[in-house]
Order: structure tokens, then sequence, then C-alpha cells
């Protein structure tokens, strides 16, 4: 092979058509393969052959070609191989290419007199440091047609070594097959764009609802890897089982239910769902919407990787965070009230709160992080952006000879924090959010997707409540400390009503004008002050007084009505009482375009220290 020429030569197999150039990645792919089937898996070569051409039709016109067959001692194929390049692999129609180019095929080798044992879609996955096989393996005598395949999806992802039987190997924690956790960014690309064409492919289901479940799934992966053993098998993968002495692949329903139970554990573990009646009336996908074989294909798809070690790099938190970002912007359709913000508006607000300073302040004087919460959280994207600000700042600017913060001082309380309780080791240098960053958001969907958001940024496990930001502090419950949101105390200058005023900072974009549930309207009558007022976004002002400290910061995107209407006149009122007002930025009708053109503000405030 000369790469500098795009050349290559291939020595002792057979070649239907001559092969001397390579033309792109599928070529590399082949390479590859070949390699490793003659060096490694035992195969001679003078046993396989590359482009076979077959002819069909009358007069004999119609040609196709086959990448690779491997034939056996009496000229069978034993491996009938389709290769790709790793960006065909993914955003081709898979299974338009095993019916096409597999099956049909396969036929038209069985018309020379010839069996054909496996059906191989093939490519390469690249990681950091080595080159993997990434594989579909169909036993046509398990399934001998497209359409008997179809039903199940089943297939193993391992090559067989010397004519043995192609099995599907279990991941297992610490053995030798265990999860990959070196992989690189183009690989989650391919993973993203073939789930959201399969998975969205086809139509019959509403775009959230595909979104929602593959939620779901990855929520149940990293359960799955939170919780196993050294030397567990891991429960997040189709299995296989022996039967007769063969292999046999579990029902779609077996998977279904061992799926659908690790979901359930994550809903307490990491949602704080605590309720039994409530978890077990909770599916991991509605199977009328979403059916199995999706659900076996996209746990088929993501079995392999680690979702939770696999981000134990400097990059590959951004990796893992940017493949899911990836699946909420290209998965989930927006509507009222569910409208995301744009990263550098987040970015502005971040840096006009001056939160450098104020966590710098913080770090000096009182040994922690600014504490902060978006009650209306969404899929997460100002919590993202605030662990990313902090650790940015505090970590990695104004570094010293010592590889520590200058600004930050040198007492050994502060040091001893920065170097190791909450920036380190640096594959989990987002440990500190755990304690420090809180959010709510009543849309389950939205709720669960800002969890696995924040785990996939690395977050360490992020204290998001999947309820109404507007109930009362009591209600926000979970099994393990810490939990700031869940006290309050009477508060004699707002009308004896309850606050928590545990936080630093809020950042949010709350819902504008979106009809409460009865139950939160029934609790924001006696907790505020104005729970008779019928605007949303008016009843998160006040919300965002019980939530700060004094001195606490705000910065919040709101409807401009709320500056110059009559109606809204009260809660300017409040505003002019509580806090105190540094900036109104008008933004630019476009802000949020095309999902609404609602003309907004961000407002920038302090919470007042009011004198009784």
């Amino acid at each position: 092979m000369d790469l500098d020429k795009n050349k290559i030569e291939y020595q002792g197999i057979r070649q239907g058509q001559i092969v001397n150039e390579i033309k792109g990645d599928e070529e590399m792919s082949r390479s590859f393969i070949l390699t490793r089937l003659v060096n490694e898996l035992g195969y001679s070569p003078d046993r396989i052959e590359i482009e076979h051409e077959y002819t069909a039709g009358r007069p004999h016109t119609n040609t196709s070609r086959i990448d690779i067959v491997v034939r056996d001692a009496e000229g069978n194929a034993f491996l009938f191989i389709e290769c790709k390049s790793p960006d065909a692999y993914a955003s081709d129609d898979r299974d338009q290419i095993i019916e096409e180019q597999l099956y049909k095929v396969a036929g038209m080798e069985r018309t020379e007199g010839n069996s054909v044992r496996y059906l191989v879609l093939y490519t390469t996955a690249e990681t950091i440091d080595k080159v993997l096989d990434e594989c579909i393996i169909i036993d046509t005598e398990k399934f001998p047609t497209f359409v008997d395949w179809e039903v199940s999806r089943d297939f193993s992802n391992t090559l067989p070594a010397r004519y043995g039987k192609a099995q599907k190997t279990p991941y297992i924690k610490a053995s030798a097959k265990d999860l990959e956790t070196d992989f690189s960014n183009e690989m989650l690309n391919q993973l993203q764009t073939d789930l959201h064409n399969v998975l969205w492919g086809g139509g019959g289901t509403d775009d959230n609802e595909v979104f929602a479940s593959l939620t779901n799934l990855i929520l149940a992966k990293i359960q799955d890897e939170d919780e196993k053993e050294d030397g567990d098998t891991y429960d997040f993968q189709s299995m296989t089982f022996a039967k007769d002495g063969d292999e046999e692949f579990e029902t779609n329903e077996q998977l279904f239910e061992r799926i659908n139970a690790l979901y359930r554990r994550a809903l307490k573990s990491k949602l704080y769902i605590l309720d039994e009646n409530e978890l077990q009336k909770s599916y991991v996908i509605d199977s009328k919407k979403f059916s199995l074989s999706k659900l076996k294909y996209a746990v088929q798809r993501m079995e392999g990787l680690s979702f939770v070690d696999g981000k134990n790099s400097l990059s590959g938190k951004d990796i893992l965070g940017d493949f899911f970002e990836g699946i909420i912007r290209n998965g989930f359709k927006q509507s009222k009230g569910q409208f995301f913000t744009h990263i550098n508006i987040v970015r502005f607000m971040l840096y006009a709160m001056q939160t450098d300073k104020l966590a710098i302040k913080r770090i000096k004087e009182d040994k922690e992080l600014p504490y902060m919460i978006d009650p209306s959280a969404g899929s997460g994207t100002f919590l993202i952006e605030y662990m990313k600000f902090i650790t940015k700042n505090m970590k990695y600017r104004n570094r010293n000879a010592d590889g520590y913060n200058a600004l930050l001082g040198t007492a050994r309380a502060v040091k001893d924090k920065v170097l190791s309780d909450w920036f380190y080791p640096n594959h989990r240098e987002n440990k500190w959010a755990q304690t420090y960053i809180y959010g709510s958001e009543i849309n389950f969907n939205l709720g669960t997707a800002a969890k696995v958001n924040m785990i996939l940024h690395g977050d360490g496990s992020t204290n998001i409540f999947v309820k109404d930001g507007l109930l009362p502090f009591s209600k926000y419950e979970k099994e393990t400390a810490p939990n700031a949101l869940h006290g309050s105390d009477k508060n004699e200058l707002y009308q004896n009503r309850e606050v928590n005023g545990q936080f630093d900072l809020i950042l949010t974009n709350p819902p504008f004008s979106v009809e409460l549930d009865n139950d939160t309207k029934k609790s924001v009558k006696h907790d505020f002050m104005f729970g008779e007022k019928k605007n949303s976004e008016n009843l998160f002002v006040e919300r965002w007084y019980q939530l700060l400290r004094e001195n606490g910061r705000l910065a919040a995107v709101l409807p401009e009505s709320v500056f110059d209407t009559t109606e809204n006149k009260y809660i300017r009122l409040f505003l002019y009482k509580y806090f105190t007002i540094k900036a109104v930025v008008s933004l630019p009708q476009i802000s949020f375009e095309p999902y609404t053109s609602t003309k907004t503000s961000i407002l920038f405030a302090q919470k007042t220290h009011l004198i009784n």
C-alpha cells in the first residue's frame, strides 16, 4: 500500500476485477479486514475473492459485485462481505444495503450453485489509538430472507475465526470484552447519524416520542454502567444463550424487560422519583409508538460504548456531550414554552453577571463555589454552560507554575479544594457540580434529557428534579445528600412566606404565558404573593426571590411585556422592591425564531438586602 500515490496491491487472492487504486475510505476498510482475515483469523488468501461479478437478466445486462467472498473447501461462500466507508456505514440506509447488496446478491451466488452462510456488512471504527471492526453478521441458516431477519434484527458482531461460528460475545465489566472507552468524535457522529436515520425514519411516530425513547435508553445505559461490579455482565446489551449446542438470541420482549428494570432503577437513583406506584407505571419506551425491534436496534448500536467511563479524558467529555446535544438539536422539536436559548446568549449572561469574579470571591471568603440553579431548566443549557464556565475560569485561567489559579490566593484550605476536591483528577474535573448546580424541569422528557446531558458532560450527577419549578421546597426530595433545594424558612419581609435562600446565581429562561397544572395552581395560591395572577413568567420572578440568598445574582430572559405593559405593573413594582436592577438588555426580534417571534430582553438584577 502506498498512501502517497493512492496505490494498493492485493497478492495471493482472486480478483474478479483488478483493484490497484485507493479511491476512498471504503478501500481502506476492505484492506483492513482482508489483513485481519489472513493474518489474525486464519483464512487462506487463495480462498478469498474480491470484486466477484454476478450477472442477471436477459441478455445478461444486470451486473452486481460483492466486495469480498471467503470460500470454504467446497467453494461455498462462508463469509459474504459488503464493505463501506465509516461515513457511508453511518449515513446510508442500512436496511437497503442489507436487502439489496447482501441478500439479493447472495441469491445470485446461489444461482451459481454455491451456498452462503454469513452475510456481513462491514466498516472500520477508529478510536484514538486503534482501529476496530464495526459489523453486522447475519446467519442465513436462521434468517434465509431479509423479511425473516427484519422481524428480529438479530446479528452477531464478532468475525468468526477459521470457519467457526459467528457469535455475539457478551460485554463484561473489567474483562477482555469490556466496553470501549477510547472512541473518537467521528465514531459518535456516525452513531448519532445512524440512530437518527433508523429511529426517526419511516414516520408513524411523533419526533418527540422518539427523542424521549432514545433519551430514556441512554439513561438506562448510564445506570447499567454505574451499578455493575467487576466481573458482572452488563444488562444493556442484546443477549444470547445456548440451546441444543447452538446460540439463540433472546426475544425482544426479554430484552425490553431487562432494559426497563434498569430504567426504573435510574428514575429512582438519578431523577429522585421515589413513589413506587409511579415507578411501576413508568416504561423506558411506549411499545405502541416505539417498536421493540427499534429498541433492540438502538441497544445493539450503543451497547459496546461506555457512556460513563468514555468521558474519562479531557476531550471525552466534550465528545459525549456534543453527541447528546446533537441528538437534542436534531431530534427534539421545539414548541410553545419549550424554546432553547442559544449558547452565545447564555455565555453573554454569564460574563455580564461577572460570574468569574463572584466565584473568586466565594472561594476566597467562604471556601465555596457559587450555588447555581435554573428552576425551568429545559434540556440543561444554562446548567452546562455554567459548569463549563466555572471549570474553565477557576481551573485553567491565570495558572501559575504549579498549575493553580493565582487569583484564588494561597490559603491551604482553598488550594486543597481546587487541586483535589473540585477539579481533579482531570477526567472528573466537573465533579464539583454535583454539589453546586441544581435544576428543575416540569416536562418529563426535557428533564430526563437535562439529566443525561449533564452526566455526559461529566458533571458527577447534578441535582436535576423532574418537577415543576414552582412547587413547595419540601417537594424536592432525594435519598442522598446534599440537597440545597429542599429546605426553607418563613420570611417576615415576604409576608411570612417560605423562602429557600440558598443560591448565589440564577440563570434562566422561564416559560412564557404557560398554563399551570392543577397541583401547581393550588400550591402557588398559598406560597406566592401573586399566586392568583395568570402569567407564568411572573410567578417565576417570585420564585427567583425565594431561591436567592441576599445579594444573589439573577440573569433571566423575559418577554418585553414584563417591562412595559400595564398588566405587568405589579411585577415591576415587586422587582423594584426586592431587587436592585442592574440592566435590561433588549434582544433582537429574531433571537428565538422560527419558534417564536416574541420580543425578549435579559434582566440582570441582584437581590436586595431589606431591613424590617
